[in-house]
């Protein structure tokens, strides 16, 4: 038994064990990682209000909880204020395609396209009717989908919050751990953290920007075009801003089909034109030029980075992605600065 009690293998056994306690946690956390990333950025980017708050109220429980209710209020507030609205605005939508004149526009409509197809499409009838089939099928599918969606999207939101709560009052511990545990110097260490801490700021506060703005010219489109309701929409496009896989094309598309369906073809064409270039495209140029302006990124890195994590991880990418690449070009110049001192350091007295 003394051949197997030496150093290395004691160092050897601590390192498996760490190892499998390291995959046991991931396993268990996996499932909240998006919620629990959340809670970070939101808690970097909220923590001058925790610091105002804390100022007045002297308990850090009860200040990280009066937080937390604000943050709550400024980020479900406008989705509860817009979702009555939005739910009548789509029930009458939806009560519109079931009129009688609509869809007498809609058959003709699509008995054009039929005519000047040169490919043989079958019976439009059958057609409609199997598009109906279908669509009540879709319909009542992404129902049950969206409830279940629904539930766990609550239970996330709960958790998201609940982590913010303790990361806010505990931020200060969290950042003394990270420095004892983190490999370079003290003065690198707090570098990264004011770099990280205003990457974050620039992101969350870019996406604001950037839905406000889509949501104005949205709004103001809308409103050219002569389309009912122009500050709703608007306002519900900078709502949609936020989801980038999703985007404000879910409010101006549909309403650009029913112009071309109802035979407004000049409205039509020029909502989906201006909509694709004006609306949807400037979150393209907008943000990586906010975000560049205010980083270390340059352009080209900051529009691959957020591109790219939007592809990776959804909506946080947007976040994560220049924060993951600010990160990692933050340790290459530590690094090379750190080569290059040791150069510097090793040269003779003489050399210049």
């Amino acid at each position: 038994m003394t051949g197997f009690d030496t150093p290395l293998v004691r160092n050897v056994t601590g390192w498996l064990a760490l190892a499998a306690v390291a995959v046991g946690v991931v396993q268990i956390v996996r499932p909240f990682l998006v919620s629990l990333a959340w809670a970070a950025v939101l808690s970097v980017f909220f923590y001058p209000l925790w610091q105002r708050v804390s100022r007045h109220v002297r308990q850090r429980n009860l200040a990280a909880l009066a937080t937390v209710v604000l943050v709550t209020l400024l980020l479900v507030a406008p989705v509860v204020a817009l979702t009555p609205t939005l739910i009548g605005q789509s029930i009458a939508f939806l009560g519109s395609l079931t009129d009688g004149d609509y869809l007498l526009r809609m058959r003709a409509f699509l008995e054009r396209f039929w005519a000047q197809s040169p490919i043989p499409l079958g019976d439009i009838q059958e057609v409609i009717d199997d598009l109906a089939r279908r669509s009540r099928t879709a319909i009542a599918e992404q129902s049950a989908r969206l409830a279940g969606n629904l539930l766990g999207s609550i239970f996330d939101l709960v958790v998201m919050l609940l982590a913010m709560f303790y990361l806010l009052r505990d931020g200060e511990r969290v950042v003394e751990l990270l420095r004892d545990v983190f490999p370079w110097s003290s003065e690198r260490h707090d570098l990264m953290i004011r770099e990280t801490t205003e990457l974050v700021k620039v992101t969350i506060s870019s996406s604001f920007v950037t839905a406000a703005v889509q949501g104005t010219l949205g709004g103001l489109l809308f409103w050219a075009l002569g389309i009912k309701s122009p500050l709703f929409w608007g306002a519900l496009m900078a709502l949609m801003a936020f989801l980038p896989v999703v985007g404000p094309w879910l409010v101006w598309g549909p309403a650009a089909i029913k112009l071309l369906i109802t035979g407004d073809t000049a409205r039509g064409l020029a909502l989906v034109l201006l909509g694709l270039v004006v609306v949807s495209g400037v979150d393209n140029v907008l943000r990586p030029a906010l975000i560049a302006g205010r980083s270390q990124l340059n352009g080209l890195l900051v529009l691959i980075s957020v591109m790219g994590g939007i592809k990776a991880m959804g909506f946080l990418g947007v976040v994560l992605g220049p924060l993951l690449v600010a990160t990692a070009v933050g340790l290459l110049r530590g690094y090379h600065e750190s080569v290059a001192g040791e150069r510097s350091a090793g040269k003779p007295s003489g050399e210049a």
